[in-house]
């Protein structure tokens, strides 16, 4: 577990699969509105506070980011909101979402972003899919979804985290490269 504070009203824990495994918790289980998350956001702000020699109120007013690492563990991202300011936000947790939906028109356009994207230092895993010549690619963000969806947005529609549209796709759709889309597809492209 690695805790720091880029700023004041900000702290970032980093934690590894075991350390998840130790606080009883999986990244798709962690929900704000269960007791069992409350529970462990209450654990780390108190060994974030310990750690950083000041006191963290885990009752104040906050945002808090969770984003899943591709080898398991999430960085939970804790913001602290102005206790002055007259809002009535409460504390929630905002989860990052896990994959990206980029449906491509053509084959141009899948190649294009394919080429432009290998030098990105994004680590994603991919895989590719067809059907009556349109092309899918979905791609495991592992926290950078935001710049990620950016990227492909310039050259497909690209679609944050739909579960029921992934399994369809993987159901009925020909799959064209299982693991590794974006590699294979920039071995392809000259």
């Amino acid at each position: 577990m690695k805790i720091n504070s880029p700023a004041e009203d900000r702290i970032i824990v980093d934690l590894t699969q075991q350390d998840m495994t130790e606080l009883d918790i999986t990244y798709e289980d962690m929900d704000y509105s269960t007791i069992e998350t409350r529970r462990v956001i209450w654990t780390l702000l108190d060994k974030a506070g310990r750690i950083l020699g000041r006191e963290l109120d885990p009752s104040r007013r906050m945002v808090i980011e969770a984003m899943p690492k591709a080898e398991g563990g999430c960085v939970l991202c804790f913001t602290m909101l102005d206790c002055r300011r007259k809002t009535s936000a409460k504390q929630f947790l905002k989860k990052q979402s896990e994959f990206l939906i980029c449906d491509f028109d053509n084959l141009d356009s899948l190649f294009d972003a394919a080429k432009g994207f290998r030098n990105s230092d994004c680590a994603t895993e991919s895989s590719l899919y067809e059907n009556g010549g349109k092309y899918r690619l979905i791609i495991s963000c592992c926290g950078e979804t935001r710049r990620i969806k950016n990227y492909f947005s310039e050259f497909c529609v690209a679609e944050n985290e739909n579960p029921l549209l992934r399994d369809f796709t993987r159901e009925h759709w020909k799959e064209l490269a299982s693991q590794n889309a974006i590699s294979s597809l920039c071995g392809k492209v000259s």
